[in-house]
């Protein structure tokens, strides 16, 4: 079953597509050593949102939403 992938694996995909479309204009970046490699920037942004939304989640964590990293949350 497929599953939204972390928001922190959307941001570092969106960086890693980013600098390979940037890279692969012809303006001067900053980085060295990108201008080779641009079609390899959008591959592993597409490779690491595929392997999030594949990986399985903590199945405790969808049943109780209210549990948080391992410790359950009570009410007083």
């Amino acid at each position: 079953m497929l599953r939204a992938p972390n928001i922190a694996l959307f941001v570092v995909s969106g960086c890693l597509a980013m600098m390979g479309v940037l890279s692969a204009l012809p303006i001067e970046l900053p980085i060295p050593g990108l201008a080779g490699a641009s079609a390899w920037y959008i591959y592993d942004a597409w490779f690491l949102l595929a392997v999030g939304s594949v990986l399985p989640q903590d199945s405790e964590a969808e049943e109780n939403p209210n549990r948080q990293r391992g410790v359950a949350l009570t009410r007083a």
